[in-house]
């Protein structure tokens, strides 16, 4: 069962990477951000029915709630940047990226050392975002180029590296309660601070949202099903299998980008992606 629900979760949040690029065709960046969290919630929000409340919420509780919440605030906005800027062939696939972040930053922050196998992992990793940027027209330095180029690329790797942070916050936070308490914590603090910088933002978004609101709810949909389906996962399977089966939705990413949205060099961009995802499979079995 965690399998499955775990399937559904990629299948949701290749989906939401989908809508929120369709979505930029009519409003701006800082909206599209404010959707992804926001209208997730009523999704959400229930979990704290599940949730045994603790007695009293410690001092890491709150350092994760303020750090991991501010950073992934920011993560949201560079995100759906990113994805606005440059295709999703070419970005989506940096989130791979996060696991060999990961391997640097967990140590540090919660004592998780990396073992040979998951150095491996990274290098495939590396090996695959080189071969991401190779064409037909390309040399044999084109990768790195384009790497360099691309601001969109920029965007999604530091939004990476944003969430090798987040996610060890998330790990503190989830240890000092339990994990559908946090989920409901950290996305309505996330959802609290996009609603601040939206509104700091009104007057891009005056009578563009109403159009647009099959699109933004089914945002909220596919995202509230994912993040439920993911916290029931883990809570009854492995969580490195669960996000490692997750990560597929950065190949369906991709398939969305090419087949709806017409990007070109699908075919090297798939296989690249397929050469990152084997590194985060042995980051995860590692």
């Amino acid at each position: 069962m965690w399998i499955v629900l775990a399937l559904i979760t990629a299948v949701c949040e290749a989906a939401k990477d989908g809508l929120c690029k369709k979505g930029l065709q009519s409003l701006d960046v800082f909206t599209i951000a404010w959707v992804w969290k926001v209208f997730s919630l009523p999704f959400i929000l229930p979990l704290i029915f599940f949730a045994p409340l603790p007695d009293e919420l410690p001092k890491e509780f709150w350092t994760a709630l303020l750090v991991g919440g501010g950073l992934n605030i920011l993560a949201t906005v560079l995100y759906i940047r990113a994805i606005s800027t440059s295709d999703l062939s070419i970005t989506l696939p940096l989130l791979s990226f996060t696991p060999a972040f990961l391997l640097i930053t967990s140590p540090v922050l919660v004592g998780d050392i990396p073992t040979p196998l998951g150095y491996v992992g990274v290098l495939f990793i590396v090996g695959g975002s080189y071969l991401l940027g190779i064409t037909e027209r390309s040399s044999i330095l084109g990768p790195l180029k384009a790497l360099v180029r691309d601001p969109g690329a920029r965007l999604m790797l530091a939004v990476a590296l944003i969430w090798s942070v987040a996610a060890n916050m998330d790990k503190i936070g989830v240890m000092a309660t339990n994990p559908f308490f946090w989920a409901v914590c950290i996305q309505s603090f996330i959802s609290v601070g996009l609603t601040v910088v939206l509104y700091s933002m009104r007057a891009r978004i005056r009578g563009r949202m109403q159009s647009s609101m099959p699109v933004l709810l089914l945002i909220g949909l596919v995202t509230g099903i994912g993040f439920v389906c993911q916290m029931a996962a883990i809570s009854i399977g492995l969580v490195p299998y669960v996000i490692a089966i997750k990560r597929t939705s950065i190949v369906l990413g991709v398939l969305i980008g090419g087949l709806y949205f017409l990007e070109k060099d699908l075919r090297t961009r798939v296989s690249a992606t397929l050469v990152m995802l084997a590194g985060v499979m042995l980051i995860a079995m590692s």
